[in-house]
């Protein structure tokens, strides 16, 4: 009887196993994706402001 117990035992510890790596890769991927996506927008305001300002103080006062 103490066999098949140690068996189910193990199966659950390993299946928790497997549900935690896959569970870690997908949220590294999110993770990595919402990154990105912010680097990329914080890139761009910067290239904007950047824009921004040339053209600001390039227009002769009048």
């Amino acid at each position: 009887m103490a066999v098949p117990r140690a068996r189910s035992f193990l199966a659950s510890v390993l299946g928790w196993v497997i549900v935690a790596i896959i569970a870690y890769f997908v949220l590294g991927a999110l993770v990595g994706t919402i990154l990105w996506i912010l680097r990329t927008l914080l890139i761009i305001v910067a290239i904007g402001g950047l824009i921004w300002l040339y053209f600001r103080l390039k227009t002769p006062k009048d």
